[in-house]
């Protein structure tokens, strides 16, 4: 009498096995997720001096661009950014730099990448910054 009140009271049995997994539960992939985190354009410029800005993605227009842009940078414009994702493809184990005018539209752009998996580095500042502190643009 005294095994079957427990039983009762924890529910029946202890399982020996683990109970099966459907294959609709179980996860194929895991989801990518990636980072974003802001610099300055000292440090990009630090960076860009020690050969660690694996690519600059500069989301401004491509009228804006024309009109200087940090050296080596990369046109993707914010408004393409989504379709343009697998050009960005040879750096989704690096870092992808981002710059824009000021350091708003490189912030949404690192969002979207590092919601595509890519560690996302959004330069506050922007190429304003990068002219204000007497660094070189390329035309």
């Amino acid at each position: 009498m005294t095994s079957l009140i427990l039983l009762l009271a924890c529910g029946g049995p202890v399982p020996t096995e683990p109970a099966p997994v459907s294959t609709a539960d179980q996860v194929t992939e895991a989801p990518r997720t990636g980072s974003a985190r802001d610099v300055t354009v000292v440090d990009l410029a630090t960076a860009r001096a020690a050969g660690s800005v694996p690519v600059l993605v500069d989301v401004r227009t491509t009228g804006e661009f024309a009109d200087g842009h940090v050296p080596g940078a990369l046109n993707i414009p914010l408004s393409d950014l989504e379709g343009r994702l697998g050009e960005l493809g040879p750096y989704t184990g690096g870092a992808v730099w981002v710059i824009c005018a000021v350091g708003g539209r490189s912030a949404k752009a690192s969002q979207t990448l590092a919601g595509a998996g890519f560690q996302a580095v959004n330069v506050d500042g922007g190429t304003r910054g990068w002219i204000a502190a007497g660094h070189e643009v390329e035309r």
